[in-house]
C-alpha cells in the first residue's frame, strides 16, 4: 500500500501521516500534505494511468516496459507503479533491472518500492541498503524506510531515528518524525523520537513532535510536554502543546477510571 506525491513530482511517500491510499489497478497519485483552503474541495487526485497519459505513454505492457527507460524520471516511476498496480508479475524482472540500473536515488526508491508490491525480495534488500546509506538524500532514505515498514520489517527504523535527530533540514526532520510514528511496530521508539524533538531548535519540528505524540496517544509523554510548554517561546507551538496536553490528559483520566472500574477495591 502506498501514497504518492503530487502529480508533478517524483517524490513518493508510502504511508504518510494521516494520508493513506490503497494500491489497486486504479491506484492514485495522492497530493503530499495538501494545503487547500478550508471549505473548498481538494484538488483532483491523479491515477498512475492518468499520469502516464499526461506524458503520452500508452498503457500496454510493452509501452510500460519501454517507459522504464524513459529519459523522464517521473515516467520511469509511474511506469513501474502502473505495472505493479496491474499485478504484472511477468514485468518484475524488468523492474528489478530498472532499479538496479537507475542512477537517480529517488527514482530508484520509487521503482524498487513498486517492485516490493510484487513480492520482490531483491527490491526489499535494495531499499534496506538505501535507507542505511548516509550518502543518499535523506528524503529518499525515508521513502525507502516507509516501504520497508510496510513489510513490517524493523531494519530501517534506526535510519529514520538518525535523520530525525541529525538532519540539517528542519523540514526533513519533521518528515522523519511522521515516518517514525507510522513505522509499523515501532510506536515506543517513535514516541522517544517525538519527545526528543520537543527540544528541536525549529518550532515547526516541535509542532510536529507535539502533534505526533497526540496521534500516538502517548500519555507517558505528559510530563515532557508540560516541561516543554513552560519554556516554549513560539505561540503557535504553545497552542499545539496545550492541545496535545489537553487531549492526552483526558485520555489518561479515562484510562485511570477504566482501570479503577476493572479493579475495584
Amino acid at each position: 500500500m502506498a501514497n504518492f506525491s503530487s502529480k508533478r513530482s517524483t517524490r513518493w511517500f508510502p504511508c504518510v501521516f494521516l494520508l493513506t491510499a490503497c494500491l489497486a489497478s486504479t491506484a492514485q497519485v495522492a497530493p503530499l500534505a495538501p494545503k487547500w483552503l478550508a471549505g473548498t474541495p481538494p484538488p483532483p487526485v491523479e491515477t498512475f494511468a492518468d499520469g502516464l497519459t499526461r506524458h503520452n505513454i500508452p498503457l500496454t505492457e510493452l509501452d510500460l516496459l519501454a517507459a522504464l527507460k524513459n529519459p523522464d524520471p517521473e515516467v520511469r516511476s509511474l511506469a513501474a507503479a502502473q505495472l505493479a498496480a496491474s499485478d504484472d508479475h511477468a514485468a518484475l524482472k524488468y523492474m528489478i533491472t530498472a532499479f538496479q540500473d537507475e542512477r537517480d536515488p529517488q527514482t530508484q526508491v520509487n521503482i524498487a518500492g513498486a517492485a516490493t508490491w510484487l513480492g520482490s525480495n531483491i527490491a526489499i534488500e535494495q531499499l534496506k541498503t538505501i535507507c542505511r546509506d548516509v550518502n543518499q538524500p535523506s528524503t529518499a532514505r525515508l521513502d525507502a524506510a516507509r516501504y520497508i515498514s510496510n513489510k513490517q520489517l524493523s531494519d530501517c527504523f534506526p535510519a529514520v531515528r538518525e535523520i530525525a535527530r541529525n538532519d540539517q533540514d528542519a523540514t526533513v526532520r519533521a518528515l522523519a518524525i511522521t515516518a517514525a510514528i507510522n513505522y509499523r511496530g515501532q510506536s515506543d521508539g517513535a514516541e522517544k523520537i517525538a519527545v526528543q524533538a520537543l527540544n528541536d531548535l525549529d518550532s515547526t519540528v516541535r509542532v510536529t513532535a507535539a502533534d505526533s505524540l497526540r496521534y500516538l496517544r502517548a500519555t507517558d509523554a505528559i510530563p515532557a510536554l508540560q516541561n516543554s510548554l513552560q519554556s516554549e517561546g513560539d505561540e503557535i507551538a504553545r497552542e499545539h502543546l496545550r492541545e496535545t496536553l489537553r487531549v492526552l490528559q483526558l485520555a489518561a483520566d479515562r484510562d485511570k477510571k477504566e482501570k479503577e472500574k476493572a479493579n475495584p477495591r
